[in-house]
């Protein structure tokens, strides 16, 4: 029985220690499964610019080490040069094998070790045999050369005929600097992110050092246009070191034609003259340093402005406030958006585009039958993955393509393209409507059209890529969806006069334009979201705040993975909770400035949730309008939003218009009170709920603001002697 036992405990042992002793990483890769213990040893290859997850790399092969949260857990946090022994359970997040976050030991052997050697490879070599490895690709140019870096984003290169891509988390350095716009050797570990575990391998830069230019000359800001009219327009840029100034341009991507200056300069600008109305143009431009050696941007697509009407025209589905009208009542059309919606399908005489995520409303699916039986010839994309209930009533002759792959929400678009090749008819329509009865009857959304040539261009160009040709039958295998887009549309357009910037996800940096959008708040902000994951918009926002900036806001999907509600509260955001209301908030609006006619009221809108998924995977459309106008009919739909959440009350004239509003309704610190001119003048009271006097004021046009923080938690009474109604006001 003692020699049984021996036996026994001495092959536990033996097992034991196989499964704790793996001689190298690419054993613990190949010959063990997820939920194993592993022991492993190699030299850290990354540190914080790639979050709490470090790299381990030996002789043999990489593999991540992920710490749960962070290091804390252990004496010391690993960074790139130690040599450690980690033992711990393999597990696997979206593809990405790892050790961790089980882990039972974490020893830093020695310090200051070199780094394995990159080794050189091209984009279609990074996959499983190097994931966890550090590679160099050289030869290396990025599609969005140019842009501002942004976290928790991907970025497009290309080396060789090959493209791949990198993924810049928040904690990295290199958000907030300049993508470099030039030709370089570009380093970093191969990882992986992919929902079913296949492809989505990525490059992951740690910091500038490991994007070195390989070029003399570089680009030191993106081509931006300027002063575009129906027949010109500038491009402008500027370079690292004095080169010469060219612009290679034409109609399609061969170019053809080229502007060129011989002056020795780093601020570059040259114009294009006697061009054509409602046309995109394909550009690239080219600087020369003393030395001959050259730099040249991607090439672009700009557009000229239109003859067509340029009318913009807003629906909301949800209330309206009209009380802060300026010159246009906000169009609320509750269960007619369907039939408004329909009469646009209907305008179109000669062709219709169709990019939406979800379809299943009698009245959408009517008109399309209608403009099918027209003779107009329809293309429609769709989501795969939903059930699009309306498709299979759709007329046979309406082309259908989906996208399959089942990633994020997939094809989230919402836009229509008409009579793109017709300016006296050609329309975009989008917005935050899915064209379901639930989104277009009871939700919250807005519909935006465009009545313009240049746009529905532009437009076009982002179905075609989706779609895999021009003509009317879909290519499956030259259509392109989520992270393989690129940058092929124009950015910028002047339509009616105002300028309209469009980004389409995930290819154009869209946060970026959001971001950068919420940075020229001078006076105010009112968002409504259904989702806000992002953290770098939240920042942008609240360090937008001020003592004379309040934004105010409302959220759907208040709480989750990565919600940014409570960080806004926390923060001092007057930000509020749609959550549990009848009708979803569905909104992706934000409007800024729109009390300030001089500081560019602009209002952001889309499809676009600002979140990761909706940046990096989906495919999404985003129009920035730059429009007094347009911001002031958002901010009624705001205003009426927040009165239907009971956060602003008002008294209403005879007429239904309201004249005294109050918000937010409860507070803790400051009432704000606005009053139209019929109220300017007069002296308001606020009591507690026994009628005792605790506040008064003389009512200024505009917001008057009420300092409460001193005030006892309780219901209040706001009154004014020349009005019979009164406002209830609670302070917490």
């Amino acid at each position: 029985m003692n020699i049984f036992r021996t036996t026994v405990l001495f092959f536990a042992v033996f097992v034991s220690a196989n499964l704790l002793a793996q001689t190298d990483i690419q054993d613990a890769r190949s010959n063990y499964n997820v939920g194993d213990v592993v022991t492993i040893t190699g030299i850290i290859t990354s540190g914080a610019d790639l979050g709490s997850v470090r790299y381990i790399q030996d002789l043999t092969a990489g593999i991540a080490l992920y710490p749960g949260g962070d290091w804390t857990d252990w004496a010391t946090e690993p960074n790139p040069g130690d040599e450690v022994t980690i033992t711990g359970e393999i597990s696997e997040y979206n593809g990405l094998l790892e050790v961790g976050p089980n882990l039972t030991q974490v020893d830093i052997l020695s310090s200051g070790n070199a780094l394995p050697e990159a080794q050189i490879v091209t984009p279609s070599q990074l996959d499983e045999s190097l994931e966890g490895e550090i590679v160099v690709i050289q030869g290396t140019t990025f599609d969005a050369g140019g842009q501002t870096i942004e976290s928790n984003s991907t970025y497009t290169f290309a080396s060789a005929g090959e493209e791949g891509i990198i993924y810049v988390r928040s904690s990295n350095s290199l958000v907030g600097t300049i993508l470099n716009g030039c030709e370089m050797n570009l380093m970093g570990i191969v990882s992986q992110f992919s929902f079913d575990g296949y492809g989505g391998y990525q490059l992951l830069p740690r910091g500038a050092s490991d994007m070195q230019s390989t070029s003399g000359i570089c680009l030191s800001s993106e081509v931006e246009q300027l002063n575009i009219t129906n027949n010109s327009f500038d491009l402008t840029w500027s370079t690292d070191v004095e080169g010469s100034s060219s612009v290679e341009w034409g109609l399609t991507p061969d170019l053809g034609s080229t502007n060129s200056d011989p002056a020795m300069t780093t601020s570059h600008t040259l114009s294009l003259l006697e061009l054509q109305p409602g046309t995109l143009y394909y550009a690239r431009v080219v600087s020369i340093n003393v030395d001959g050696e050259t730099v040249i941007s991607p090439t672009r697509v700009y557009a000229t402005v239109s003859e067509s009407s340029g009318n913009i025209h807003v629906y909301f589905t949800g209330s309206v406030d009209t009380s802060v009208a300026i010159d246009e009542y906000a169009m609320s059309l509750g269960t007619n958006t369907n039939d408004t919606i329909a009469a646009w399908i209907t305008s179109a005489q000669h062709t219709l585009d169709v990019a939406v995520y979800n379809t299943n409303n009698v009245a959408i699916e009517n008109a399309l039958n209608t403009a099918a039986a027209n003779g107009v010839q329809i293309r429609y994309i769709a989501e795969g993955s939903n059930a699009n209930f309306g498709i299979n009533n759709f007329d046979s002759s309406i082309a259908v393509h989906y996208r399959t792959d089942g990633e994020g929400s997939g094809m989230h678009n919402k836009f229509f393209i008409g009579d793109a090749d017709y300016p006296e008819t050609a329309f975009v329509l989008t917005g935050s409507t899915n064209m379901t009865t639930a989104n277009l009857n009871t939700d919250k959304n807005n519909v935006i059209v465009f009545q313009d040539q240049s746009l529905a261009r532009g437009y076009r160009l982002e179905f075609n890529e989706m779609w895999g040709s021009d003509g009317m039958v879909p290519d499956a295998t030259a259509s392109k969806f989520g992270p393989d887009k690129t940058v092929n549309t124009p950015l910028k357009y002047i339509v009616g006069g105002a300028e309209v910037e469009v980004y389409f996800s995930p290819s154009d940096g869209t946060t970026s334009g959001i971001r950068k959008t919420i940075e020229t708040m001078d006076y105010d902000m009112a968002f409504a979201l259904l989702s806000f994951t992002r953290d770098d918009l939240a920042a942008a926002i609240i360090e937008g705040a001020s003592f004379f900036v309040t934004p105010q806001g409302a959220i759907e999907e208040v709480g989750g993975t990565g919600a940014e509600y409570e960080t806004l509260l926390d923060a001092g955001i007057d930000v509020h909770s749609h959550q549990g209301i009848s009708g979803q908030l569905h909104h992706k609006y934000a409007v800024i400035d729109y009390s300030e006619p001089l500081s560019d009221p602009t209002v952001i809108t889309g499809s676009h949730n600002w979140s990761s998924t909706a940046e990096n995977i989906n495919d999404e459309n985003t129009v920035i309008v730059h429009d007094a106008r347009v911001a002031n009919l958002f901010y009624q739909e705001f205003r009426g939003l927040l009165i239907s959440m009971g956060v602003i009350v008002s008294i209403e004239d005879l007429d239904g218009n309201n004249v005294i509003s109050a918000f937010p309704n409860p507070t803790s610190s400051e009432l704000f009170v606005e009053v139209t001119q019929s109220q300017v003048g007069s002296e308001f009271t606020l009591r507690d709920i026994s009628g005792r006097e605790v506040y008064r004021f003389v009512a200024s046009l505009g917001i008057n603001t009420l300092d409460l923080s001193t005030m006892e938690s309780g219901v209040y009474i706001l009154s004014t002697s020349g009005i019979s109604s009164s406002l209830r006001v609670i302070v917490r």
